[in-house]
């Protein structure tokens, strides 16, 4: 129990961390698509603290069909975004499998690697590109 709660409580912080981000890019091109993914972040956060399992797979279901119509409307070529937004699905659907299984440990586990696969992402497309 004490190590769930320890994780939420770092996952508290990292989604603070992210939220700080997402408010001083509010102007940049995709603040759209981040406002959206906050959003089922904060949705999926709320599910992993209450054990609502139902809220947490619905939440990354959406999220990771987000993302799919994301991919199309950015367009992009670039290998490392494409490699970061493969690692961004597995997560994602390690999520909805964790939240299936009702499994929180393996949900809170999942919702962390969903997360620093994010902050690689966003350090990705911060790259001036080659």
């Amino acid at each position: 129990m004490n190590k769930t709660i320890a994780s939420l409580a770092l996952l508290g912080v990292l989604f603070s961390a992210l939220l700080v981000w997402g408010q001083k890019t509010e102007e940049q091109e995709g603040s759209f698509w981040m406002k959206k993914k906050l959003e089922f972040s904060q949705h999926i956060l709320t599910g992993l603290a209450t054990s609502d399992f139902d809220q947490i797979a619905k939440s990354a279901t959406s999220m990771n069909n987000l993302s799919q119509i994301e991919k199309w409307t950015r367009r992009t070529n670039a290998e490392a975004y494409r490699t970061q937004l493969r690692v961004f699905r597995f997560a994602n659907e390690e999520l909805v499998r964790q939240a299936n299984k009702k499994n929180i440990d393996g949900a809170a586990l999942a919702f962390s690697q969903l997360t620093l696969s994010c902050v690689n992402c966003h350090k990705v497309m911060r790259e001036p590109a080659e």
